[in-house]
């Protein structure tokens, strides 16, 4: 599988009022602080957004490759805020990740990513209720199979 160049809208999509990414659907460590399912980050204000927006860290917080903001042919309700799923983006494995916040998703959602990946050469992991689904590449795959012991 070859690595293709992220498609990225040219500041077409704002999150807005969204921050779904940071209400504790993820795992990440912002600043020491972990945020993982069930516990948001330490910097979220609810209804309002990031309590040290100008101090975040370049890692995780400004290199967050949001599906709904870098994908201009992702449609609008799949926007994590509505469609309460979030699809994000792994540089490391080029790996479009799709993760419940707190919603499966949808049939149409997964439809449309497995589609977007497979046309584009992008390995996609997903997840429904307490189960992980993959597809990719042969070594991602293997990965994956050895991760998860299936």
């Amino acid at each position: 599988m070859t690595t293709i160049n992220l498609p990225i809208v040219s500041n077409k999509r704002e999150c807005g009022t969204c921050t779904k990414c940071c209400e504790g659907w993820l795992y990440a460590d912002i600043k020491g602080h972990k945020i993982f399912p069930g516990k948001p980050c330490f910097f979220l204000e609810q209804g309002v957004g990031c309590k040290d927006y100008e101090g975040r860290p370049k890692d995780p917080c400004q290199g967050f490759e949001c599906g709904w903001k870098d994908i201009e042919s992702m449609p609008d309700e799949f926007k994590p805020e509505v469609s309460g799923t979030i699809m994000h983006y792994e540089e490391r494995t080029n790996t479009w990740i799709l993760s419940k916040a707190p919603n499966n998703p949808s049939t149409q959602f997964l439809s449309w990513a497995i589609l977007f990946v497979l046309t584009n050469g992008f390995n996609f992991v997903w997840h429904i209720d307490d189960q992980t689904y993959w597809i990719g590449s042969d070594e991602f795959c293997l990965e994956m199979k050895r991760i998860n012991k299936q």
